[in-house]
């Protein structure tokens, strides 16, 4: 019979896709109705009743109770449906019952696509529900397919969709491996240029491994004192495949921010570090004083010295073999503390940096500060010579050649430099 078969299948779906009975039984009444009208043509008044607690499916047409019938899809003669129903007046819906058991295999069949048709619509619509405000979550799957679109990351019992463009630069995904991924965003349909590439049909879960945000989440997954704000994280720069630079603080000064971090001999770390596929990260502490903030973010290169040069831009003094390590490959050192204290950082070698400081103490002593006669200054300023810094630019030869100063004199000018130089 079509009610057993109907019921049985209704058991064993709403038990499969644990879904709700009310929904399940008006979704049964709809594809029986729509089954009904396949059989029976033009019939847009139908209804249909289910017992739940006997599982009987009752179908029926309703009709408009009337003296003469002129449309028999719609009406029936009073004294037709008197005979079923005594006490039914003219005007009344009369509801006539259409045996289901007439329905055969095919009806069965609509009833069966009809009731999965609107389960995965419902399904579709329930999980778009379930991911719409779970944007900027960490989640872990397990990769099942790989495109050269991107890969596909079974999360529980859905595909999220982990495009080529926010997979980490140079990794490579591995079918059945376990990663963890940040949820971008869900859109209730491939977004605009991907209905070719994406091979999911509904909602879409979009996930990426290359936003800064992925790294904080990661952050709070593996440290305990960050995911209950112990320490927290104030700034994060990232380029991924390459390098990442977060800052932390702690308003407790007996926690450690970085060392929580790190850990004991790096071992919370490299476990991120492994989750980015190599990717390197520096945890450095938190300054309010700008110059001090520039310092630690160009870690682990140490700063001898840091001020501030302008608005927003730092100055960092280095000794000179650290110049390589605090630029870093293609920049990327530098070019991160600075997204992550947001100034410009400019790096000075110690060695550079003391002679412009040299250089600009010795243009501050003019001619008149020297303890040179005044014929000697005359020359001097004949030349264009204005400071110490211009003499000691020159040469000894170049300023021997100039007419009335000898090497005697070249001495005298020497001398009195160095004496204006310990004065300073």
């Amino acid at each position: 019979m079509i009610n057993k078969s109907i019921v049985t299948m209704l058991s064993e779906l709403a038990a499969e896709r644990d879904l709700g009975k009310e929904f399940v039984l008006q979704t049964l009444k709809e594809s029986l109705i729509t089954a009904a009208r396949k059989k029976y043509g033009r019939a847009e008044n139908l209804d249909c009743e289910i017992s739940e607690a006997s599982g009987n499916i009752k179908l029926f047409l309703e009709k408009i109770v009337t003296k003469k019938v002129t449309d028999p899809d719609t009406e029936i003669a009073l004294k037709e449906a008197r005979r079923i129903k005594p006490t039914i007046e003219i005007g009344a819906t009369f509801k006539q019952e259409i045996p289901v058991d007439e329905f055969g295999r095919n009806a069965i069949n609509i009833v069966k696509n009809t009731l999965i048709q609107r389960i995965k619509t419902n399904e579709k619509e329930m999980l778009f529900e379930r991911y719409k405000n779970r944007q900027g979550e960490l989640v872990s799957g397990t990769v099942s397919r790989i495109y050269s679109t991107g890969a596909y990351i079974k999360i529980g019992d859905i595909e999220a969709f982990l495009p080529r463009e926010e997979q980490i630069p140079n990794e490579r995904l591995r079918r059945g491996s376990q990663i963890k991924a940040l949820i971008k965003k869900i859109s209730p349909t491939p977004e605009e240029g991907d209905e070719d590439r994406i091979r999911i049909k509904g909602p879409v879960v979009y996930l990426s491994r290359i936003q800064p945000e992925f790294v904080t989440r990661l952050l709070e997954f593996e440290i305990p004192e960050v995911l209950h704000s112990k320490v927290n994280i104030k700034d994060i720069a990232r380029k991924s495949g390459e390098r990442t630079k977060v800052s932390v603080y702690s308003q407790n000064e007996k926690v450690d921010a970085v060392g929580s971090c790190v850990g004991h001999k790096g071992s919370r770390i490299k476990s991120i570090v492994r989750e980015l596929s190599g990717e390197r990260v520096d945890v450095v502490q938190w300054k309010e004083d700008k110059a001090k903030y520039a310092e630690k973010a160009l870690s682990p290169v140490k700063v001898i010295e840091s001020k501030v040069i302008g608005e927003n831009k730092i100055l960092c003094i280095v000794q000179d073999d650290e110049l390589t390590g605090a630029i870093g490959k293609l920049g990327e050192n530098v070019s991160l503390a600075s997204e992550l204290t947001n100034v410009k950082i400019d790096i000075k070698v110690k060695s550079e940096y003391n002679k412009e400081k040299e250089d600009k103490k010795r243009s501050k002593i003019k001619l008149e500060d020297l303890d040179i006669s005044d014929h000697v200054k005359k020359i001097l300023k004949k030349e264009g010579i204005k400071n110490a810094q211009d003499i000691l630019s020159r040469s000894d030869e170049e300023l021997i050649e100039i007419k009335g100063i000898g090497k005697k004199k070249l001495e005298a000018i020497h001398k009195s430099i160095h004496n204006q130089i310990n004065k300073e």
